[in-house]
């Protein structure tokens, strides 16, 4: 059976016909302005989205995760992340502090029911030294009274421990799971330092 439909460039030209004959038609102009508009819409509205509840760059201000994050790199946020699951021990974390406007970028230590100090330069979690070889091998300044972690909640603290505000601080504490925005997956900024920032047990 012959197809007698007109092929793409026939139809190209009765396209171009059709804009020719309606140039000066107002009312033909108005749909397709209104058309390319509410393309546009949808566009913004998928990326507003994506960037509110899936995803989005972050950029890494301060020191307090050196030598893990720098500052001025851009991070891979995930917002899923703890929608189905909660955080694990050695997450990195975006999270807002109480009290405080601006996130913050920390290294999830321990977990609800934990009981968690630093003892003479060593973080302890339930009474065992916490394996901290992949992000930090120094001696931490000031020690700290043991901390239960309450339920839904998880203790923070900065992989630049002795330069981080963290859960360590009074005004700070234990993060309430309500108040993480998701965890950073990756460097994906500047594109020569990208990696990920899972740790070694993930991978």
């Amino acid at each position: 059976m012959k197809d007698n439909r007109p092929d793409k460039k026939t139809m190209k030209g009765y396209y171009k016909a059709a804009d020719e004959v309606h140039k000066h038609d107002k009312g033909y102009n108005k749909i397709g302005n209104i058309q390319y508009v509410i393309s546009l819409a949808l566009v913004i509205i998928i990326a507003l989205s994506l960037r509110l509840f899936v995803t989005e760059p972050t950029r890494v201000s301060g020191d307090s995760m050196h030598p893990t994050l720098l500052n001025g790199e851009r991070m891979f946020v995930d917002k899923t992340s703890y929608l189905f699951n909660e955080p694990k021990r050695g997450d990195i974390i975006i999270c807002y502090y109480p009290n405080h406007t601006a996130s913050c970028v920390k290294r999830v230590i321990a977990l609800p029911g934990e009981t968690v100090c630093v003892m003479d330069g060593v973080v302890y979690v339930n009474d065992e030294p916490l394996d901290e070889s992949e992000y930090w091998n120094d001696y931490v300044f000031y020690n700290t009274w043991p901390v239960i972690v309450p339920e839904k909640c998880v203790f923070v603290m900065g992989d630049n421990r002795n330069e981080s505000l963290d859960s360590r601080s009074a005004e700070v504490g234990p993060i309430p799971y309500n108040r993480i925005v998701g965890r950073a997956r990756s460097v994906i900024w500047p594109l020569s330092s990208f990696r990920s920032l899972a740790l070694k047990n993930e991978i």
